[in-house]
């Protein structure tokens, strides 16, 4: 696999390859690379924070209103979300995640979705995806560990007309939301910094996108979440 884009195991049936940007290339260290995917589960599971449990519900909700045939997930993780996906219904989906282990267990754990399911190892910064090819782009967790500057003109970019794309942010510190956690994910949550609604609505904003609603959940813990969703308008230029 050419560049920093590597295509994790699965249908032997060829997909294409995303051609990765040499202007922003994904660090070969990246802390979330080095997490166990154990850890991961261990932590945000329901006998840990009971993240997943939440990060999957919001995308199931989006994905049942949006209905989309072609989606996006810009840092998969182990694939919490993907249980709603309808293969009558969509045909195609992306998962981007810069952690092999957590792509293998991706894989393995939603063998049924097929050649539908192209995984790829790399982030949103530096896999190249096809403009206007997605009816939904998901960002859970993953803003905190991006350039808004570099991913809010991609994303835009890889909307169709009338695409939307959902994002979900943990609010309050970062740290803060692991302590008590394994040293590997300690690690990756100080790569990252705290997001806030406003940035993303601007960031989005600033390329056309509309806001269409907004709300925030809260968890067990006192841990809370912003969820968000943006639409690109199915033609004409965007309105406030």
């Amino acid at each position: 696999m050419m560049g920093s884009s590597t295509r994790s195991s699965g249908s032997s049936t060829p997909t294409p390859t995303p051609t990765p940007n040499p202007t922003h290339t994904m660090p070969t260290t990246h802390p979330w690379s080095l997490v166990p995917a154990a850890d991961y589960e261990a932590h945000f599971g329901p006998e840990g924070a009971g993240l997943l449990a939440a990060f999957g519900g919001v995308f199931g909700r989006v994905y049942a209103a949006r209905r989309p045939r072609r989606v996006a997930l810009l840092a998969l993780r182990t694939g919490a979300g993907l249980q709603h996906i309808d293969p009558s219904m969509t045909s195609r989906v992306v998962g981007l995640d810069v952690n092999l282990s957590f792509l293998a267990v991706a894989r393995q754990r939603f063998l049924e979705l097929g050649t539908r399911l192209e995984l790829f190892c790399a982030d949103a910064e530096s896999a190249e995806l096809e403009p206007g090819a997605f009816d939904l782009v998901h960002a859970a967790h993953a803003l905190e560990y991006l350039d808004l500057r570099v991913v809010g003109p991609r994303i835009a970019s890889w909307l169709a007309p009338g695409g939307a794309c959902s994002v979900v942010l943990q609010m309050g510190s970062l740290c803060e939301a692991e302590a008590g956690a394994p040293a590997t994910l300690r690690g990756a949550a100080t790569a990252g910094r705290l997001v806030t609604p406003e940035e993303v609505s601007g960031a989005l904003g600033a390329e056309g996108l509309v806001e269409r609603r907004t709300f925030e959940l809260a968890l067990q813990g006192g841990r809370r979440l912003f969820a968000g969703l943006w639409e690109r308008p199915a033609s004409g230029p965007a309105s406030t």
